[in-house]
C-alpha cells in the first residue's frame, strides 16, 4: 500500500512502468484511479487532473487510444460521483434521525443546492476537493438524481476533454515531455487558479465600496 501511494505521487511514472509491464490493462488501472478519487471523499488525494493528463501525453505518443480514454475516463468519472451521491444518500437517512447536522444548516445546504445546485454539481468538478464533497452533499441533501446526473455528467464530460486535450497539446512539446515529473506539479495547480482569482478580485471589490462607503 505504502509502494502504491508513493508511485501514485509520480503518476506519470507510474502509468509508463504498468503499460511496459502489463500492456492494455493499464486502462483497467486509469478507471480504478478516477473511479475510486470521484467516489470516495477519502481518496481525493488521489491523482485526478495528472492522470487524465498523462493519458493525453501517451495517447499524443500513440502509446494510449484517445476514444478509449474518452469512454473510459468519461465512464469513471460519472459513476464514481454517482456512487458518492448514494452514499451521501444513505448516510442522510442512517443519520438523519440522530440530528447529527443542525436542522437550520442542513436547510441552508438544501435552499443553497435548490437555486445554485446546478452550477455547483458543473463547476465543483473543476475544484479540488469540491469534486469530491459536492455529490456527497447533494445526496445528502436530497436533491434530485435526475438533474445532478445530467449536470454532473455534462460537467465530468468536459473535465475529461479539457484534461485529455491539455495533454495532447503540451505533451508534445519537447521541454514537457522530457520533464512530466516537473510539469506535472505545475499543471495540477491550475484547477487552484479560478477560486483564488475569484477570491482576490471580490476582496478587491470590498474593499473598493469599503473606500466608496468611507469618504
Amino acid at each position: 500500500m505504502h509502494t502504491f501511494l508513493l508511485e501514485m505521487r509520480q503518476i506519470d511514472v507510474a502509468i509508463h512502468h504498468f503499460l511496459e509491464d502489463y500492456g492494455h490493462l493499464v486502462y483497467i488501472l486509469l478507471f480504478f484511479i478516477i473511479y475510486c478519487k470521484t467516489a470516495f471523499v477519502v481518496l481525493t488525494f488521489l491523482p485526478g487532473d495528472a492522470t487524465v493528463f498523462v493519458s493525453g501525453a501517451l495517447a499524443a505518443l500513440g502509446e494510449l487510444n484517445l476514444w478509449f480514454l474518452v469512454v473510459i475516463l468519461f465512464a469513471a468519472t460519472v459513476l464514481g460521483d454517482t456512487q458518492n451521491y448514494c452514499i451521501g444518500k444513505i448516510g442522510q437517512r442512517v443519520t438523519g434521525s440522530w440530528r447529527v447536522i443542525p436542522k437550520t444548516t442542513l436547510q441552508s445546504a438544501k435552499d443553497f443546492f435548490k437555486n445554485y445546485g446546478h452550477r455547483a454539481i458543473l463547476f465543483s468538478r473543476f475544484i479540488p476537493l469540491m469534486r469530491t464533497t459536492i455529490p456527497f452533499v447533494t445526496g445528502y441533501t436530497n436533491y434530485p438524481l435526475y438533474p445532478f446526473l445530467a449536470y454532473n455528467s455534462m460537467g465530468g464530460g468536459i473535465w475529461v476533454v479539457l484534461w485529455l486535450g491539455a495533454g495532447l497539446l503540451l505533451g508534445q512539446i519537447p521541454i514537457v515531455e522530457q520533464n512530466m515529473a516537473l510539469s506535472l506539479p505545475i499543471i495540477s495547480c491550475i484547477p487552484f487558479l479560478p477560486p483564488i482569482i475569484f477570491y482576490i478580485v471580490r476582496l478587491l471589490k470590498n474593499n473598493k465600496i469599503k473606500r466608496i462607503g468611507g469618504v
